[in-house]
C-alpha cells in the first residue's frame, strides 16, 4: 500500500518532467532543468513518442542555444563561401535555416535587411556575421552558447533552403470562353 501512496505522489512529478538524465555517479534523474554537469541528456517523450517542438529531440545545450539564439544562414546559389558556412555550421552541429538570395527580388529584399552586400551572412539571433571568416563565426557561436561539436541525433534533418522572398502564386488561368450552343 506504501508503494502505491509513493508512486502517486510521483507521477504528478515524472508527468512535468521533460529531460531523463544521468548524474556523476550514474543515478538517472527526471526533471525540466539538468545541472550543466549532467550527462546522457534526452527529451522525454509524450505519449506515442511524438514530441511538438522539433528542438526537442536535440541535446540540452544545442536546444537552448538555437531557442535564444536561432541561426540563419543566407546564400546564394554557385557560391563556394556559402558551401564552406553551411559546411561549417553542419560539422559543429549548429542547427540552422537556410535563405537563398538568388532572384532579383530576393536580392532586394536582401538590401533591405541592411546585411551587406555579400553572402554568406550568419544571423545568430538579432546578431549579424556579415562576412565568412571562420573565427568570427566561431566566436559568434560560442557568444550564443552552441557546443564547439554538438552530436545531434541521426533523425535530425535542418529544414530546406527557401528563398528569401516567396514565389508569387500563379494568378488563376481565366475561364475559357464556352462554345456557343448549337
Amino acid at each position: 500500500m506504501r508503494l502505491l501512496v509513493v508512486l502517486f505522489a510521483l507521477l504528478p512529478a515524472l508527468a512535468a518532467a521533460q529531460y531523463k538524465w544521468v548524474d556523476g555517479a550514474g543515478r538517472v534523474h527526471y526533471g525540466d532543468h539538468p545541472p550543466r554537469d549532467a550527462r546522457n541528456i534526452e527529451p522525454v517523450r509524450r505519449a506515442g513518442g511524438e514530441t511538438t517542438d522539433p528542438l526537442a529531440t536535440l541535446p540540452l545545450l544545442v536546444r537552448r542555444a538555437a531557442t535564444a539564439f536561432p541561426l540563419t544562414l543566407y546564400t546564394a546559389p554557385d557560391c563556394p563561401a556559402c558551401g564552406a558556412a553551411r559546411e561549417l555550421l553542419r560539422a559543429r552541429g549548429a542547427p540552422f535555416a537556410e535563405v537563398t538570395v538568388g532572384t532579383a527580388q530576393d536580392i532586394e529584399a536582401f538590401k533591405k535587411l541592411d546585411l551587406g552586400d555579400k553572402v554568406p551572412v550568419l544571423r545568430v539571433g538579432r546578431q549579424a556575421v556579415t562576412e565568412f571568416v571562420p573565427d568570427d563565426w566561431h566566436r559568434a557561436l560560442d557568444a550564443a552558447g552552441y557546443p564547439r561539436a554538438a552530436n545531434l541525433p541521426a533523425t535530425w534533418r535542418n529544414p530546406p533552403p527557401r528563398p528569401l522572398v516567396a514565389p508569387a502564386a500563379a494568378a488563376p488561368a481565366p475561364p475559357a470562353a464556352a462554345a456557343p450552343a448549337r
